[in-house]
């Protein structure tokens, strides 16, 4: 007995390395993403490449170019990556002539690009990906169980809904249940008497005008209406929906596309409304932000529902490392481009080595509060 309970838990074991391995070649991929994006774009420019790397460390496999001499890498640490472009670390001050390999020689807006790409290209690939989800798996839509019947002196004149149909669209806004369960229950409290509802009904789109108002309901259970204590028909108000049950919808190609972009804004809306609530102290800092083994933890957890789960994990943290990534701290990209933009502006740039000690000192201090994010994550 002892034998088969420490197999089963070597099995746990392995299998929880497995997902662990498989959230690693996620995040691989997301940074893989990322620093293509400032590869292909800088080099679709003109600026000269020095080395192209994946993970921080020594080097585990490592290939140098001989047409181009860049040095292609791939490190023992897997939490991050680079791309160094010549030059791009250089302490002048524009006060010297550069070589025109050099990366800060090159026009301000050109920089500008190459250092956006990064986030751009984890943005597009968090649409690409979503759309597949959204063709291979759909999202949940609302799927009307019970209905009731419109009580009042205007009855005839009331259209409302049927059983079995499908919710699509609330006043024209599609229904998004994977970025909140509640979505439809919150678009339709916003709904004032009277709504219009897009279904699928015996496979068509039908648009419904729904008021809301006071209905009568049947008990699913015995088929009667719903009565009072004191035997009189009970009397709801709403908008007639008795019962719904979620249900996956699949999209064709287009509507897929069209659904990612508004999707990843919507995620992107609910990662602000998190930082502002931890910023304001509504929210707890352990239970909503976390570092790179918080994601790692998260993708490996998700993997255990299949690809599907691989899929969507991806697809928000990339979105996420795109904003992320954009925000003016040193170290990030959005730091870069503030530095540039001034640059730009003044005619001249701040002076590089205090530029490059800002964004040294930011990086050590990135790293620290990843790790403390991560120790308040799993410790509280």
């Amino acid at each position: 007995m002892g034998l088969m309970l420490n197999a089963i838990t070597f099995l746990q074991v392995l299998e929880w390395i497995g997902y662990i391995i498989i959230a690693l070649l996620c995040l691989l991929f997301m940074i893989v993403v990322h620093e293509f994006g400032h590869y292909s774009v800088g080099k679709a420019l003109g600026f000269k490449v020095d080395q192209f790397s994946i993970g921080f460390g020594p080097a585990i496999i490592k290939h140098t170019s001989k047409k181009t001499g860049e040095l292609f890498a791939l490190r023992c640490i897997p939490l991050g990556g680079y791309c160094a472009f010549h030059g791009e670390t250089s302490s002048d001050n524009g006060d010297q002539p550069l070589s025109s390999d050099d990366f800060n020689s090159h026009a301000p807006w050109k920089r500008i690009i190459v250092f956006i790409a990064g986030a751009f290209f984890n943005f597009m690939s968090a649409i690409i990906i979503i759309s597949i989800f959204f063709m291979a798996y759909g999202d949940f839509v609302p799927k009307v169980g019970t209905v009731g019947v419109f009580y009042g002196e205007n009855a005839g004149e009331v259209q409302y809904f049927q059983e079995n149909d499908v919710i699509v669209e609330v006043d024209g806004n599609s229904i998004y249940s994977l970025v909140n369960p509640n979505d439809f229950a919150n678009q339709m409290n916003k709904i004032g008497d009277g709504v219009q509802v897009t279904v699928l009904r015996d496979g068509a789109e039908v648009d419904i005008n729904v008021n809301r108002g006071q209905y009568t309901m049947v008990d699913p259970k015995t088929g009667e209406l719903f009565v009072n204590e004191d035997g009189t028909i009970k009397i709801f108000e709403g908008f007639g929906i008795g019962g719904l049950v979620m249900e996956r919808q699949k999209f064709g190609f287009f509507e897929a596309v069209g659904r990612s972009f508004v999707f990843i804004f919507k995620i992107i809306g609910v990662l602000f409304a998190t930082l502002g609530g931890v910023i304001t102290g509504a929210l707890g800092i352990s239970e909503n932000l976390g570092g790179t083994i918080t994601a790692i933890s998260t993708i490996a957890t998700v993997t255990r529902v299949g690809f599907e789960g691989v899929l969507y994990a991806v697809c928000v943290l990339s979105a996420t490392l795109s904003v992320m990534n954009m925000l003016p701290l040193p170290a990030l990209d959005g730091s870069h481009v503030v530095f540039t933009t001034i640059e730009w502006i003044r005619g001249k740039p701040i002076n590089r080595k205090v530029e490059n000690a800002i964004h040294a000192v930011g990086l050590i201090c990135l790293f620290a509060m990843t790790i403390i994010l991560d120790i308040m994550h799993f410790v509280g």
